[in-house]
């Protein structure tokens, strides 16, 4: 037996007979060296003829199965992730393994589809499926973007309430975050931190680049004002 689109060998140990195919339409066999190739999915009887040097004839025949290549669905799923998360690609066809062209770029669960990004880059992701020793494969392109590197913040991390600083990242397009705005409030876009009431707040600068996201973060003490006594005499 043998696939659509493949071939198969046979073989007499006597020389110089013939091959034929009774179905043409399922497979072709090659005169001389009894190469079969699957044209589509059926039985066709392969002949092989000898006639001796008296002119008498002899054949001997044998039957050859054409397997159909097993139909792949396209395979869905989001084909973009960031360096070290994951993206879990589907196909409706079922029974078929993944496997990835890169798997320094990124690697794939062989029975899952779940994609792992390791490096930016790109790699083929290949999901096949095998019928009857006959293969077809669906692929597509997943793409690993990068984790931005984001600068460390810089400024002064103390402040009195009610006051303000400003802190400020080398790193351009990112937004500023308080994790307690009771403490003290930040700009998002221009990093300006105000003191609100006594204690420590972490401020965070985040970065998004092809929707992977990095941060740095900074702790920022806000000092409480002092409480005077109030003015005496007259």
């Amino acid at each position: 037996s043998t696939c659509v689109g493949s071939t198969t060998t046979l073989t007499n140990t006597t020389s110089g007979g013939v091959w034929t195919s009774s179905a043409t339409a399922v497979a072709t066999v090659n005169t001389i060296t009894g190469t079969v190739t699957g044209v589509s999915a059926g039985t066709s009887t392969i002949t092989y003829t000898y006639t001796n040097s008296n002119g008498c004839v002899s054949s001997v025949t044998t039957t050859v199965t054409i397997n159909a290549l097993p139909t792949v669905a396209a395979i869905t799923g989001t084909t973009s992730v960031c360096e070290g998360a994951t993206t879990t690609l589907a196909d409706v066809t079922a029974g078929g393994v993944w496997t990835s062209s890169n798997t320094a770029t990124a690697t794939v669960n062989a029975s899952t589809g779940v994609v792992t990004g390791v490096a930016a880059g790109s790699t083929t992701i290949t999901y096949t499926v095998t019928t009857n020793g006959c293969s077809t494969s669906g692929t597509t392109t997943v793409t690993v973007n990068a984790i931005p590197v984001v600068a460390a913040i810089s400024g002064t991390t103390e402040v009195c309430a009610g006051s303000a600083t400003s802190l400020t990242s080398a790193t351009a397009g990112g937004t500023w975050s308080s994790s307690n705005t009771a403490v003290a409030t930040v700009n998002a876009s221009t990093g300006v931190v105000t003191g609100v009431a006594a204690g420590s707040v972490t401020i965070t600068y985040t970065v998004t680049t092809n929707g992977c996201t990095s941060n740095a973060q900074a702790t920022v003490t806000v000092n409480a004002l002092p409480v005077l006594a109030s003015i005496g005499g007259t």
